[in-house]
């Protein structure tokens, strides 16, 4: 095994060195560099003697303007009228300073179809308009044929100089994401560049083969004297234009986007300049200025497709800045490492009181495999925002160190410390059925008479119906169990494999259409939450009352669905997800319905709502006690320490026993034949217990007993596990 893991090894490094380096982007890179620079020369000539309105007119030499081309420019004028009229509705009587003169952060909305957009896509002959890319299809991307839908925006703009006092316009880039029904998970995506007017609106456009907007861009402006501002753009259009080349699809083959033209205007914060100055300075350098919570940035944005034709309005994009942004991830992170914190310490508590092989055979891990799949999952989260965010790397290291401690050094740890108690039941239980079928059986004597013969002694061995576990007397399992011991291996191995599966699985969900990645997202946490189902039905075929701490039961509930339901529940999230507290609160609802059941077990019996035939037969610790032999339950006179029991006074329906272990009293309820079974009677089971060898104890004081040695304390005869 190990040659092969060897070989696999240099295989794999062998492949990494030899594998060639990736194709350059251009195959004459001289030559590009010099169609580039003509290109440049051309285009700015074109941006420098052009004038305002002419695309509407006359068209530009542009691939994409020329009016042969087909494009809707004929919507320009409106769709450029669109953002003239909401940035006057908007700063009527306002100055223009009362708003971010920096917007980099994320912003997200809803956005309607306008009345503007053309019913057909008109056809586009993208052989004239783009001879040097041939298209494999004429689905056109970014197509929004939908009435409503959610867009999304994460700009980037450059920090303005302080001592800049032209107001000249501002480079600035954006990505942007249209989110509609036939889109694919992710959303239809594109990258913009653009131009920030300081304390006004911004202006947006895609570039590509076919789309040659740069130069044009002038002609976006919402009136003449934004466009004269535009056309002396030229102190910063060289870096504008060796980042349309980064952003250019070069590629040879592909399909045709919709192209976009945006127009982004802020609403005012209602604030003071000097207040809104001051929030700048704080973001930016950070002194402890009493700032209070900065206001969110908050847009209204036209978006048109001029090839595609439509018109897209969204009247209410908001969302944080992006220092605002890094300091809310920062204190939910750290939110997030502290539940780890008290998830590690309840873990470690619960592997510590179950440090015995009696007490691990009561807790199913399968529920603590449910668990750690879905800290796994986070875990694999924590880690790509390692790789991917420098800004939180501290946060972020932190809260990767703790759930890897979590997830590998103690939940797996703990998962396979229960399977080698528990793997070989089946196999105990079906050999001790073969041994006991094979045992000759002797009938029961009777009386010559014909009377009932007298009860059985104490310390003679009885059937209780319990399902057999062969343990020795100190605890310890029987290793002479078929099959062998599972290794330590092979737990992590098929564990890590099956949380890598997971992870893949959940990656190629992001891009499933919304409604399905919705349904699979809620599928995940509604398994993640049924972690407490296994203990139920374990407690329920052995019936066993108690196996886990409420401590831990309480504690697990509250620190894994708290950091879950913050993005059901939080409309502001930092993800900016949908929520749905509807959703929320039956995923709740179910986490603590388990809990309540798992309370029931230990209060009312394991099996009290379960009808018997459901179950194999078991043996219970905490039957009812009854003067009348006939009853159905335990006659008292067949406890062995009966004739050793006292009256309580003042109670003819009590019984006083003395424990063997603590040698205390026990207050026992016994029923009479015409005394009903009250509620309370049942509650008070669970105080007392008494072994298949009829002695009785305090419930804690033989639990306590049994943790160590499966034998009773008085006559030594074997016990049933609980």
């Amino acid at each position: 095994m190990d040659g092969q893991r060897a070989f696999f090894l240099f295989v794999l490094v062998l492949f990494i060195v030899l594998s060639p380096d990736r194709a350059p982007r251009h195959r004459f890179p001289l030559l590009v560099e010099e169609d580039l620079a003509t290109q440049r020369e051309r285009e700015f000539d074109i941006l420098v003697n052009s004038t305002y309105g002419q695309l509407e007119r006359d068209g530009l030499n542009l691939s994409g303007f020329r009016a042969e081309d087909g494009y809707r420019w004929d919507l320009l004028k409106e769709a450029r009228q669109l953002g003239h009229q909401s940035l006057v509705n908007l700063w009527r009587d306002l100055d223009g300073s009362l708003s971010y003169s920096e917007i980099t952060g994320q912003i997200r909305g809803d956005f309607i179809r306008s009345d503007l957009s053309s019913s057909s896509h008109l056809p586009i002959n993208l052989t004239a308009v783009d001879s040097r890319k041939s298209y494999v299809s004429y689905y056109w991307q970014r197509n929004i044929t939908e009435e409503s839908g959610e867009i999304g925006l994460v700009l980037r703009d450059s920090r303005p100089k302080p001592d800049d006092s032209t107001r000249a316009p501002r480079p600035i880039r954006a990505d942007i994401g249209l989110y509609v029904d036939s889109a694919p998970g992710n959303g239809w995506q594109a990258r913009l560049q653009g131009a920030h007017f300081p304390g006004g609106y911004s202006v947006f456009s895609t570039s590509s083969t076919k789309f040659n907007a740069l130069p044009a861009w002038p002609q976006f402006a919402l009136d003449s004297s934004d466009y004269e501002a535009l056309r002396l753009f030229n102190t910063t259009l060289d870096r504008v234009w060796e980042r349309r080349d980064d952003m250019d699809d070069f590629e040879q083959i592909g399909l045709p986007d919709c192209e976009l033209i945006v127009w982004l205007v802020p609403k005012p914060l209602g604030l003071s300049e000097a207040h809104v100055r001051l929030i700048e300075d704080e973001l930016a350098h950070p002194e402890g200025a009493p700032i209070g919570q900065p206001p969110p940035m908050s847009f209204s944005a036209i978006v048109f497709s001029p090839d595609c034709g439509y018109v897209l309005q969204a009247n209410d994009l908001f969302g944080p800045k992006a220092e605002v942004f890094v300091r809310l991830a920062d204190r939910l992170l750290l939110a997030f490492c502290l539940l780890l914190l008290v998830q590690i310490i309840l873990l470690k508590r619960q592997m510590e009181k179950a440090a015995t092989p009696s007490k691990r055979s009561r807790i199913a891990y399968q529920g603590l495999v449910i668990s750690a799949l879905g800290d796994g999952l986070m875990l694999l989260v924590m880690i790509s925002l390692l790789m991917l965010d420098e800004a939180g790397l501290l946060v972020v290291a932190a809260a990767s160190f703790l759930s890897g401690i979590h997830v590998a050094f103690l939940e797996v740890k703990f998962v396979f410390d229960l399977w080698t108690v528990q793997v070989g039941d089946p196999a105990r239980a079906e050999y001790e059925r073969q041994r006991r079928t094979a045992r000759p059986t002797t009938p029961a004597p009777t009386a010559a008479s014909g009377e009932q013969l007298l009860p059985r002694p104490a310390t003679a061995t009885r059937l209780d119906g319990a399902t057999p576990i062969i343990i020795g007397s100190d605890g310890e399992e029987d290793d002479r169990r078929p099959g062998g011991r599972t290794s330590f291996a092979t737990i992590y191995s098929r564990f890590y494999f099956t949380l890598v599966c997971l992870m893949f699985f959940s990656l190629w969900a992001l891009s499933w259409p919304r409604w399905l990645r919705s349904w699979y997202t809620n599928g995940l946490v509604f398994a993640y939450f049924s972690l407490w189902w296994p203990q139920i039905f374990r407690n329920t075929m052995r019936n066993c009352r108690k196996a886990l701490s409420w401590e831990f039961v309480l504690g697990k509930s509250l620190a894994q669905t708290v950091p879950v339901l913050y993005w059901y529940f939080a409309d502001g999230n930092i993800l900016a997800i949908e929520t749905s507290p509807a959703t929320a609160n039956a995923l709740l609802a179910w986490v603590w319905l388990q809990v309540a059941i798992l309370a029931s077990q230990q209060f009312l019996g394991p099996r009290r709502f379960v009808h018997d035939s459901w179950c194999p037969s078991a043996y219970d610790y905490h039957p009812l006690l009854q003067d009348d032999v006939e009853a159905g339950g335990m006659p008292i006179g067949l406890v062995a320490s009966a004739s050793e029991a006292k009256d309580q006074e003042g109670a003819v329906s009590r019984k006083v026993f003395d424990c063997a272990i603590c040698m205390n009293e026990i207050d026992v309820p016994v029923l009479s034949k015409t005394e009903p079974a009250r509620g309370t009677t049942w509650l008070e089971r669970v105080n007392y217990m008494v072994t298949p060898c009829r002695h009785i104890f305090h419930a804690a004081c033989l639990e306590g007993w049994m943790d160590l040695r499966l034998v009773c304390p008085v006559c030594r005869e074997s016990l049933p596990p609980m």
